[in-house]
């Protein structure tokens, strides 16, 4: 199986940091023997806490020749009963969800072309419901090398997943990537009725962006044919937002468009971008992370002035399939480059969501194990559980045995950190690529939150 625009040079990752790991200590976690939210059929891809209780964003997986994403909104009470759930209107879907301090939940929808916000209080009743609409969007610059491109459209022309949230207080951040393939952060003003723009800004202008295909097999198991369109953000207490974008040469045109528009050199062909914005949404300034390959970003989170990125870089082009590793990276207020750390424990590596611990270490979560058609985008049907901690200033790594091993895919996708509790969201008998071929009921994963009372140590 290969990959339409694949890349063809090997360039080894110099930058990359190859991290020994330290052995974890007593206070490790035991692995849970049952999950405190389950639920059959659908993955749990995102949990945050929304008031009192948790946000879970669950969803049903599809193969690439259905609409997708399917996702829902799964409200939790303290003591994790379900208080409501809200579903997408027919051919809208749920892309998103960020979790206010009132309790109440903001939503953003899309289709093809257009996007929706939805306001949900604590049991999932809809309190506002309104389009979005940005008519700045037609004419924002655009950095032209060939592709498809949509002046009409809200959303890439290749996907209908490129819009994410995250709470400022009652009000909202919201960061789409447009149909000209722009990314543009917005902070939106919570009124009676919904909500008003309160600022616009581009973070990064129109630029080239090209499909990624699968020549066989039926599920993107880590949803790497539309990372590189993808956008994430992420808000400081000061009312700051940080927006990350992925470079991936030859499947978009991020890393040229930036150089072009902002006059800021980019040496960096894939990679990671990194712009902060004040609370008023002036550009501060961006940090590059230069992977030297092929790069998906998974996670963005800013803690205590510093920005933490994670996700996998093929890190090599090897036979057996294993030179997919997982990265993160750390950058302070006002740091215009930023080395990554390479994560590799056992064949392939991803993480899928960062958080902060005390003195600039983190916790990050994914999975590992698989192996990957070094040719194409095929992914192996078993995983096991990753969970490690990082030191931001020595890049150490510690891997945490803290999970047992589920049929399949088993993977980490989503963390939570207050004080000495965590919580993670995940999969459990998640699919391969293959998976569904021949068997219409491989298509399936299982979803979970686990709370963890013990500070995780490594």
């Amino acid at each position: 199986m290969t990959q339409p625009h694949h890349p063809t040079r090997r360039d080894v990752l110099a930058t990359l940091l190859a991290v020994g790991l330290a052995g974890c200590g007593g206070g490790e976690p035991d692995p849970p023997a049952a999950y405190e939210h389950a639920v059959t059929g659908r993955a749990a891809v995102k949990v945050r806490r929304g008031g009192p209780g948790l946000v879970v964003l669950e969803e049903r997986l599809v193969s690439i020749h259905e609409q997708g994403p399917q996702r829902q909104v799964v409200l939790l009470t303290p003591d994790w009963g379900v208080m409501g759930r809200y579903t997408a209107p027919a051919d809208w879907s749920i892309v998103d969800a960020a979790a206010h301090p009132s309790g109440e939940t903001s939503v953003v929808l899309t289709q093809r072309k257009t996007v929706r916000l939805v306001r949900l209080d604590v049991r999932a009743v809809v309190v506002a419901d309104q389009p979005f609409t940005d008519a700045a969007a037609a004419t924002d610059p655009y950095f032209d090398l060939g592709g498809i491109e949509d002046p009409t459209s809200l959303q890439p022309y290749l996907m209908r997943d490129a819009a994410r949230l995250a709470p400022l207080g009652e009000d909202l951040a919201l960061v789409l990537r447009t149909g000209r393939n722009a990314v543009v952060a917005y902070r939106l003003a919570r009124s009676a009725t919904g909500w008003t723009t309160a600022w616009r800004t581009l973070v990064e202008p129109g630029s080239t962006a090209m499909g990624r295909f699968l020549s066989g097999g039926s599920f993107d198991t880590f949803g790497q044919l539309e990372n590189h369109l993808r956008v994430h953000v992420d808000v400081a207490t000061d009312g700051g937002v940080v927006v990350g974008v992925a470079g991936v040469g030859g499947h978009n045109a991020v890393m040229e468009a930036h150089a072009w528009h902002f006059g800021e050199p980019v040496t960096a062909r894939h990679g990671v971008l990194i712009t902060r914005l004040t609370a008023d949404g002036q550009r501060v300034g961006t940090t590059v992370v230069d992977t030297g390959q092929i790069t998906e970003l998974h996670a963005l989170r800013w803690s205590a002035g510093e920005v933490a990125v994670a996700g996998r870089v093929r890190s090599a082009v090897v036979a057996d399939g294993s030179g997919w590793n997982a990265f993160a990276a750390f950058a302070g207020p006002s740091a215009l480059t930023a080395a990554p750390v390479l994560v590799d424990v056992d064949r392939g590596e991803v993480l899928f969501d960062i958080a902060p611990l005390p003195n600039r270490r983190w916790l990050a979560c994914g999975t590992a194990g698989y192996v990957q058609n070094p040719a194409g985008a095929s992914i192996s049907e078993v995983t096991t559980p990753l969970l490690v901690t990082i030191d931001a200033d020595s890049g150490q790594v510690g891997r945490l045995n803290a999970w047992a091993d589920g049929p399949r895919q088993l993977q980490l996708r989503s963390l939570v950190v207050e004080g000495g509790r965590w919580l993670a969201a995940g999969i459990t008998n998640g699919p391969g690529t293959h998976s569904h071929d021949a068997d219409p009921l491989g298509l399936t994963a299982d979803g979970f939150v686990h709370r963890a009372d013990r500070p995780p140590e490594g």
